[in-house]
């Protein structure tokens, strides 16, 4: 085979010339701190490089978005703290009014102290987040959702929707709370069940729900809406007797329609228990002959209306020289249960909120883990590892120059050159 010396300076200028591309890619990556200058040199490098990149990008998403989630979610915890304090307040006002040596004086001090916190509930009701959002309004988070309208009623207009963020890809949590069933929806009395008194009583007794017998029986009553009318008679020979008579409707009003008639009857003994309807019922004091209670399962009310019905058996005129009358008195204990049970709706609501919020913090650690993770790879991905490549520089400086060296004298071997 023969070899020319024109094959001779091709191969040496071929071999030039990759020793100078090497260089100048080294000189660049010791230039850019990057081994990865494009997508040519290392394809699969590259490829996942971008994999890794779009990894970042979405933990860096969903951070902001758990942020975002954390803080609104904080703004209701804060906002419902609030509301808990409130509470208690309206509660230790109600049982200063329950005192019936409370003078006029202290009962208006009262009465001042009550609006004021029925005014900062609906304020903390309409509480919004950083972003503007309406925390308690559901999902119709642009609007704020209770209005005090000039009856002095508080309505709800938002709805038991929630508001949810993306926090991890299918992983969503609620960051708000309907304000429905912490506001507007809260059970009445002891165990879903209330009792109030006719304003007409003129006995000194007021009546308490002991609890409930038969959870069934006051399932079944809440969803008929029965109620339950007792109502107190004088008996032949003088004593006491009490009826209750179980209807649907509001008894004492033409709705009220006796469907099931007299359900319990009997002489009174005073500070006994009527059972009946699944419910057992303290009466404490001596009642009066047509005095009545009305019972009610799954009766439900507003916190705004019961801070009203405080205030309004606070502003109620004393009779026959006592601070309260047994209707007042009927009406504060009451408000006292009432009270507890808001409390309960608030917590409930705490704990949901305050469940999302940890899920939001454990996410958060995970995302925080694996930016970590993808950072570094990425890096070693792309960054030049400085020693090796200063390293294969200096190496790659010398094979040019021998390269050089090598074409230099081939570019020289000619015949006429070894004749001469």
């Amino acid at each position: 085979m023969r070899i020319s010396s024109n094959e001779f300076l091709l191969g040496s200028l071929n071999d030039l010339l990759n020793q100078e591309s090497n260089v100048n890619q080294l000189n660049q990556e010791i230039a850019t701190g990057q081994t990865m200058l494009d997508a040519t040199t290392d394809p699969a490098g590259a490829g996942l490089a971008v994999e890794v990149a779009s990894q970042i990008d979405r933990l860096n998403y969903d951070s902001k978005n758990a942020d975002s989630g954390a803080q609104s979610i904080e703004s209701g915890l804060n906002a419902l703290q609030q509301v808990t304090s409130l509470i208690d307040q309206l509660r230790q006002t109600a049982l200063q009014g329950a005192n019936t040596v409370t003078t006029g004086a202290t009962r208006q001090g009262l009465v001042t102290a009550a609006q004021n916190a029925l005014q900062q509930l609906i304020t903390l009701a309409n509480s919004q987040d950083a972003s503007g959002r309406y925390i308690f309004a559901g999902s119709k988070a642009n609007a704020a959702p209770f209005q005090n309208l000039p009856s002095g009623q508080v309505v709800f207009s938002g709805d038991d929707g929630t508001n949810t963020i993306e926090i991890a890809p299918s992983l969503t949590v609620p960051v708000t709370a309907s304000g429905h069933n912490i506001f507007a929806n809260v059970p009445l009395g002891t165990d879903g069940v209330a009792v109030s008194a006719a304003q007409a009583n003129v006995g000194q007794a007021t009546a308490f729900i002991q609890g409930v017998t038969s959870v069934s029986q006051v399932a079944a009553e809440r969803q008929a809406g029965t109620q339950f009318e007792i109502s107190f008679s004088t008996l032949a020979g003088g004593s006491l007797g009490y009826t209750v008579t179980s209807g649907a409707g509001s008894p004492g009003s033409a709705n009220f329609s006796a469907t099931s008639g007299v359900v319990a009857s009997g002489s009174f003994v005073a500070s006994s228990d009527l059972l009946f309807g699944g419910v057992d019922l303290r009466v404490d004091g001596t009642p009066a002959a047509g005095d009545q209670f009305v019972v009610q399962p799954g009766a439900t009310s507003s916190v705004f209306q019961i801070a009203q019905d405080l205030i309004s058996a606070l502003q109620a005129p004393p009779q026959q020289g006592q601070a309260t009358t047994p209707y007042t008195q009927q009406q504060i204990q009451n408000t006292i249960t009432n009270l507890d049970a808001a409390q309960t709706a608030v917590a409930s609501a705490e704990a949901s909120l305050g469940s999302g919020l940890a899920e939001i913090k454990a996410v958060q650690g995970q995302d925080s883990t694996q930016t970590t993770d993808a950072q570094a790879q990425l890096s070693n991905l792309q960054s030049a590892n400085f020693p090796e490549v200063l390293s294969n520089y200096s190496a790659g400086v010398t094979a040019l120059q021998a390269a050089e060296e090598a074409f230099s004298r081939i570019q020289n071997l000619t015949l006429f050159s070894v004749l001469h």
